[in-house]
């Protein structure tokens, strides 16, 4: 089993469980200097998502495994911040 990225939290969204919607944050969720940096599907296909980058030039990508999506996302977002 692979982790996630040191620093990079998910917080499942909606009552459903499991849960189908993610947001994805670097930092822990909700607090001070923590920011959002996607959002993740899961889809119905076992253990693929579907992830998706805060900026909307970035189109989303299909991921085997949770962790690869989060790989992903932090990936665009350190190259936007350069």
């Amino acid at each position: 089993m692979r982790f996630a990225p040191a620093g990079v939290h998910r917080e499942a969204q909606g009552a459903q469980r499991p849960a189908e919607w993610y947001v994805i944050w670097l930092g822990r969720p909700h607090l001070e200097g923590s920011v959002v940096i996607g959002r993740t599907k899961r889809l119905r296909r076992h253990l693929h998502h579907r992830a998706f980058s805060v900026y909307p030039d970035v189109l989303p990508d299909e991921f085997k495994g949770h962790t690869a999506a989060l790989e992903w996302l932090l990936e665009v977002h350190k190259n936007r911040a350069d």
